[in-house]
């Protein structure tokens, strides 16, 4: 009968040790362990006691099987550390006997070092024993040869070169020669004329042998020659056969009076600096485009034929540079600078670029190197065909345009170019200013006519003078012109251009340095700076008899423009080239600022004068005021009128301004320029009302005068202008207004802003100031009285316009 107590045999199969083995959870542990012990269907009916003899019996097994466990643990330890030691031991008796193997590899090795070393020993003096007997049969051959000459007999030799070839006869001939020269013997000299003799015939039969085999195209014999006479004598005399006698050259050289250049139009549009550069002349073009296809046709039969195929090539290619290329640069640059300056820099910039790209592209060509024993010693040419290529072409391409870049020659054309073109395109407008200089300034102007005479700039044919000896011109030359500024700087960049491809690029920052001062001097001082001169004396003259005129205005912002557009291009062309030296940009910024600043004074000094001319004017039409048009008789008409006649003609006027300045002024400028002409109005007005006496009716006469200033300004639409204009009106309202209301007045509004001392003129203006008791009224309710307005207050409510923006320099004007 089984005990109660024992545990199922699905419980015991639980707790065996494979249960614990992976992937182990006590919840689902125990869920397995007591999912036969709860009662499902009655929970009432729950006894905790089977479950608390399956978890003590569970408890006891697993106690068991944790013993067993840890039992086997440590017998396992105890193998292991048995296995490490024995496992620690073998390594020591590994690690002794791969020392004995590497002391044993070691000894050997220097044994076989001292094996090789005794064998190389050996093998040197084997070689050297070699040599020595080598040179002592080849100096007994040269012996019994140089007998042979002696005697006079040459079919020893002759039989080398019948059995041996003429390469072998060669050599022996170029020993010959060389001991014949050196030695000093009695009876040599007729071996030694008969040496050279025969060195002679054996060039010359070699030479005539190439030739025939070059003509035929026989590259195999060219081949054989080109090798024999290199180890003869180095081969110059074969190179410069070939090259002489090439058909290339022979068909280019009269290549300048063929009529193959100046043809195609572009030649007409060199002088032009209106026009871009025109392209490569297409005689040169066509050239360069031969030489391209020569060249490499010609390297591939130079590397067939010739030992020292880069050799060949470097004569070949200084003979095309300085014979064909260079006689036809100096054509082309003589024919151009005999049409301007411009056309010779073009022309040799064009040139230039299209060289620089025949270079490039011959710089390409493969050209092998080989190797001669017995003239180089049986060493190998380390050099590559690349960086000899590459220093010829470039030695040839300096060699070219050297004469005509070096120093200062260069910069020179362009400075001397620049200047001819722009003395060409400012002719008129210089010939307008000077002339306005009258008598003094006239001989100045003939000897600049007489100059650029002289030398014509380009589409310059010459100069028509007037019966007087002037140029003539009308206004419009001595206006400043967009086109003209963007023609002066666009020729200016184009030199830039030009000195960034033909300058040595460590004289880059300079160069271009040097350019922008000519453009500075050109458009700046001699354009820009007298143009407003000029605005400026026009303005100067004018007085406040006669309406200014506005039109000397119209330069300031033609004046902006162009200073716009030379930062741009001093941005854009100029800084870049000039970063390459901190010391050229640091100098060039400070020169192009303080030309900035000068001509920004001088435009503020136009619209000064401009200001002053408007305000005298104003102030001419106010000084025709009459003392009695504010204390009119009754039934005088004027009591009815709008305004008076000085303030119709002001009010005129200053729309006059408006419209006339915003046409040559725009923007915060134009503002700016409004408000100092209303703030000095503004203060005009202040001191123009306390010179007269105002009567009642005449009270209303003037209050008319100044809503109708206020109504002028406001169409100026300035929000300073407008408050300054309010406090005129209240000050009018101090004519108008009843005795007892003045002390109210004066506490309200924009005047009780103001001290009543500064007020009392204008009311001391009144007719009624001492018989209404105003003077009384003001202290009783102010506390302030007697005369005590005298200059500084009147300079102190003077000063309040001022505060509000009068006296403020017209800033911005070049912004």
């Amino acid at each position: 009968m089984p005990n109660p107590f024992d545990l199922a045999p699905d419980l015991q199969a639980l707790l065996s040790i494979e249960t614990f083995q992976g992937k182990f959870t006590t919840k689902d542990f125990v869920e397995k362990a007591t999912k036969n012990l709860l009662p499902y269907t009655n929970p009432k009916a729950y006894n905790p006691k089977p479950l608390i003899r399956t978890f003590e019996a569970s408890i006891e097994e697993l106690q068991k099987l944790h013993q067993t466990v840890q039992q086997q643990g440590d017998d396992l330890e105890g193998s292991v550390q048995f296995t490490e030691a024995a496992h620690r031991k073998k390594l020591q008796e590994l690690n002794s006997t791969f020392e004995e193997v590497v002391r044993s590899f070691e000894n050997l090795e220097t044994r076989i070092n001292e094996v090789g070393n005794t064998a190389i020993r050996i093998g040197e003096q084997l070689e050297t024993i070699d040599r020595q007997r080598l040179r002592a049969s080849e100096s007994k051959q040269l012996i019994e040869y140089f007998m042979a000459f002696n005697r006079g007999d040459m079919a020893r030799v002759e039989s080398l070169k019948k059995k041996e070839g003429q390469l072998k006869a060669a050599i022996i001939a170029r020993r010959l020669n060389t001991v014949a020269k050196e030695l000093d013997i009695p009876g040599a000299e007729a071996a030694r004329t008969r040496i050279e003799k025969y060195c002679e015939g054996l060039e010359k039969e070699l030479l005539d042998q190439f030739d025939r085999a070059y003509r035929k195209g026989d590259a195999k014999t060219m081949q054989h020659c080109a090798k024999t006479l290199h180890e003869f004598n180095g081969g110059g005399s074969c190179i410069a056969l070939y090259v002489n006698q090439h058909s290339f050259f022979i068909q280019k050289v009269n290549l300048t009076e063929t009529h193959e250049f100046f043809d195609n139009k572009s030649w007409n549009d060199l002088a032009n600096p209106e026009i871009a550069p025109p392209p490569l002349d297409q005689g040169m073009a066509n050239l360069y485009q031969e030489i391209r296809e020569t060249v490499k046709q010609e390297a591939e039969i130079i590397n067939a034929v010739f030992p020292n195929p880069m050799g060949v090539m470097q004569v070949f290619l200084q003979r095309i540079f300085a014979q064909l290329i260079q006689s036809c640069l100096e054509h082309l640059l003589k024919e151009s600078e005999s049409i301007s300056t411009l056309a010779y820099l073009r022309t040799l910039a064009t040139i230039h670029i299209a060289t620089l790209n025949l270079v490039e592209d011959l710089k390409g060509l493969d050209m092998h190197n080989k190797k001669s024993e017995e003239i180089r010693g049986r060493m190998e040419v380390s050099q590559s065909k690349a960086d000899t290529l590459v220093d010829v072409l470039n030695q040839c391409m300096m060699d070219l345009f050297v004469p005509y870049t070096e120093g200062d020659r260069y910069l020179e054309k362009e400075k001397k170019s620049l200047l001819e073109l722009y003395s060409s395109l400012l002719l008129q407008f210089n010939a307008y200013h000077l002339q306005r200089k009258n008598a003094k300034g006239g001989n100045l102007f003939q000897r600049a006519v007489n100059q650029i005479s002289s030398s014509p700039a380009p589409n310059q044919q010459g100069i028509v003078l007037n019966d007087k000896g002037l140029l003539p011109v009308t206004e419009e030359d001595g206006q400043l012109s967009i086109y003209s500024a963007m023609l002066i700087m666009k020729i200016h960049a184009e030199a830039v251009k030009r000195s960034v491809g033909l300058s040595i690029p460590t004289d880059l920052a300079k160069n271009a340095s040097i350019l922008f001062h000519v453009l500075l001097d050109s458009i700046g001082r001699q354009y820009v700076e007298t143009a407003l001169e000029t605005t400026i004396e026009q303005l100067a003259a004018m007085d406040g008899k006669t309406d200014p005129d506005f039109k000397p205005l119209a330069s300031l912002k033609v004046a902006k423009d162009i200073m716009h557009l030379a930062q741009n291009h001093f941005q854009i062309v100029i800084l870049p080239l000039a970063s390459a030296s901190l010391t050229i940009h640091r100098d060039l910024i400070a020169e192009k600022n303080k030309f900035m600043l000068g001509l920004e004074n001088k435009m503020n000094m136009a619209v000064q004068k401009m200001v002053d001319a408007i305000i005298a004017r104003l102030s001419n039409f106010l000084s025709r005021q009459k003392k009695t048009d504010f204390r009119p008789k009754d039934g005088d008409d004027s009591i009815l009128s709008l305004a008076t006649g000085p303030c119709n003609n002001c009010i005129d006027y200053l729309k006059k301004v408006h419209s006339g300045i915003g046409h040559h002024i725009d923007g915060k400028n134009f503002e700016h320029f409004l408000t100092e002409v209303g703030m000095a109005f503004h203060s005009m007005l202040l001191e123009h009302f306390r010179k007269f006496t105002v009567s009642p009716a005449g009270a209303l006469v003037l209050t008319k005068d100044i809503a109708k200033y206020q109504e002028a300004i406001a169409q100026y639409k300035i929000a300073a202008l407008d408050e300054c204009f309010e406090m005129l009106r209240e000050i009018g309202n101090l004519f108008v207004v009843k005795l007892d209301i003045i002390p109210s007045v004066l506490s309200e509004g924009f005047l009780s802003k103001i001290e009543v001392q500064h007020l009392q003129p204008y009311l001391a203006a009144r007719t009624d100031f001492k018989s209404g008791g105003i003077e009384k009224l003001i202290v009783a309710n102010t506390g302030v009285g007697g005369n005590s307005f005298n200059e500084k207050a009147r300079d102190k409510l003077a000063a309040i316009g001022i505060g509000m923006g009068l006296g403020r320099e017209v800033e911005g004007i070049a912004e």
